[in-house]
């Protein structure tokens, strides 16, 4: 019995370590890199190459970047929402990294508008994507 309790032990304190080994660290060079980029996203295949490669960087004046090329895009370019929501159906943490920007640093003006586009131009099979943006657009 003691045999099996320690490989047991064994095995789910090695999951733990896997699992902390699996988030990564920002670096200097990646703080540098995604400071540089992170405002000037200009589609969503480039935001979430970025999310996927800096996410782990996401604070300060990184994120106020991000919540710029977010807002920028749900706010402008509300044309290719779709690419959006194919996006998020496949990586909720991602929805979840484009709802975290949509906050109090952006203006009530980009606020408005971007839970009146997720309100009115909504794509069908969106609704749902759409309602927590507007939601998100309104606790701002």
């Amino acid at each position: 019995m003691s045999l099996l309790i320690i490989v047991l032990s064994l095995t789910f304190g090695s999951n733990a370590l896997a699992d902390a080994s699996a988030k990564r660290h920002c670096t200097e060079g990646d703080a540098i890199q995604v400071e540089k980029e992170a405002d000037s996203l200009n589609d969503w295949d480039q935001v979430y190459r970025s999310y996927r490669r800096f996410s782990q960087c996401d604070d300060g004046a990184i994120a106020e970047g991000y919540s710029d090329s977010v807002s920028k895009l749900l706010a402008n370019d509300w044309n290719h929402f779709d690419r959006l929501l194919t996006l998020t159906k496949t990586d909720k943490p991602f929805q979840q990294f484009v709802l975290k920007h949509i906050n109090e640093t952006l203006s009530d003006g980009v606020l408005l508008t971007i839970a009146t586009n997720a309100r009115s131009n909504c794509p069908r099979g969106g609704q749902s994507l759409c309602r927590l943006i507007a939601r998100s657009a309104d606790k701002r």
